[in-house]
């Protein structure tokens, strides 16, 4: 009998031992739990506290993106402004021109109407997305109270009096900056704009094969699909690239504008029209197209120099070619890829596809700055 009592009395020990163990991981664990909580709204509280330093703001915010507005530039405009309205504010996205069809495709898959048209940004609150530079954005701007600029390229030329939310990072898209920071603020976005968001992404990311998308891109393509309710990301993005091929009712003129950017380096002033093509035959057709429109382009732009980038990227295809407007500016495209193109009688083709923002612009920045106008 004492032998059982005191097998017993272990067995009570140990039993109670394990109960109180136990107890005490769960109650660490929550305690753990709780501390990770509480940190996490500490963060989020100081992530947010940047937008106390734009103090009380009079009238709406609107927030654009440049001229010649693509996918990124109108995702981007449409995410940060609900995400600011989230936060309290009165904030609605605009455009500075006519949109692209993919662009169209995205806004109607999502069900969202195309932002309102901003014919002037003098004496408004603005947020600018996708660009810093005045010679990209609204008309108007350099009289307007600029209070944010969320971007992924170079710094450009806007300067601000005041102090300004300026958020620039190396990454393939607008939005998923954007997309970061509506983490960084606690705010999950709807299941529309998490569309706008993806969509802008794997337009600027050419579906995550461009040479400029990073691993933010890549996460922010996940939660943003699994938010929209798009299981066949790849399916989804060829609807979008047949729709960017698509100029159906459209002149060569605007098919150049499509999307364009303005850029000026050592008091040069040149200009980009980025264009997608399906194959070889379809780019050489619309380059002989190009050069036909390019004095006109100049003309009505007042550029000293212009550029055509007619892109292929898609399943085993991959290449980019550059159409200069004139001799001058088949000098620069000679000395910028003398190395890493081909010269034919049409344009220089590089291989694979080049990004215009990270191999294009800065090649012939570069040339621009030390061969030319120095």
């Amino acid at each position: 009998m004492t032998k059982k009592r005191n097998k017993c009395k272990v067995l009570i020990i140990v039993l109670a031992a394990v109960t109180i163990g136990t107890g005490g991981f769960f109650l660490g664990r929550v305690a753990e739990s709780n501390t990770y909580k509480a940190e996490q709204e500490r963060n989020i509280m100081l992530n947010r506290s940047d937008l106390d330093g734009l103090g009380q703001l009079e009238g709406r915010i609107y927030v654009t993106g440049h001229k010649s507005p693509d996918s990124d530039t109108v995702g981007s405009a449409i995410a940060y402004a609900h995400l600011l309205c989230e936060l309290g504010y009165d904030a609605q996205p605009v455009v500075l021109g006519k949109i692209n069809n993919e662009t169209k495709y995205i806004l109607n898959a999502a069900g969202i109407e195309t932002p309102m048209l901003l014919e002037n940004a003098a004496g408004c609150n603005m947020v600018l997305v996708d660009h810093s530079e005045y010679i990209q954005s609204a008309d108007g701007l350099q009289d307007a109270n600029i209070i944010s600029i969320i971007d992924h390229h170079a710094d450009g030329t806007v300067t601000t009096d005041g102090q300004l939310i300026y958020d620039a990072r190396p990454l393939g898209s607008t939005s998923t900056i954007v997309w970061i920071r509506y983490r960084n603020y606690g705010v999950t976005p709807d299941q529309k704009t998490a569309l706008v968001m993806m969509g802008s992404i794997l337009s600027d990311t050419k579906n995550l094969q461009s040479e400029n998308t990073t691993y933010a891109d890549r996460e922010a393509l996940k939660e943003l699909s699994d938010l929209a309710g798009i299981k066949d990301v790849d399916a989804f993005y060829q609807d979008m690239y047949e729709a960017s091929l698509s100029y159906e009712g459209m002149t060569y003129e605007e098919i150049f504008f499509s999307d364009y950017k303005e850029y000026e380096s050592r008091g040069v002033k040149y200009s980009i029209g980025n264009i997608s093509v399906y194959d070889e035959d379809s780019a050489r057709d619309l380059a002989k197209h190009m050069l036909e429109v390019f004095p006109s382009v100049l003309e009505s732009t007042g550029m000293d120099m212009a550029f055509a980038q007619i892109n292929a990227l898609h399943d085993d295809v991959s290449f980019t070619c550059l159409i200069p407007s004139d001799d001058v500016a088949d000098e620069v495209l000679k000395a910028a890829f003398s190395d890493t193109a081909v010269h034919e009688d049409l344009w220089y083709k590089i291989e694979p596809y080049a990004s215009r923002k990270k191999v294009v612009v800065p090649a012939i920045t570069k040339v621009l700055e030390t061969l030319y106008y120095e």
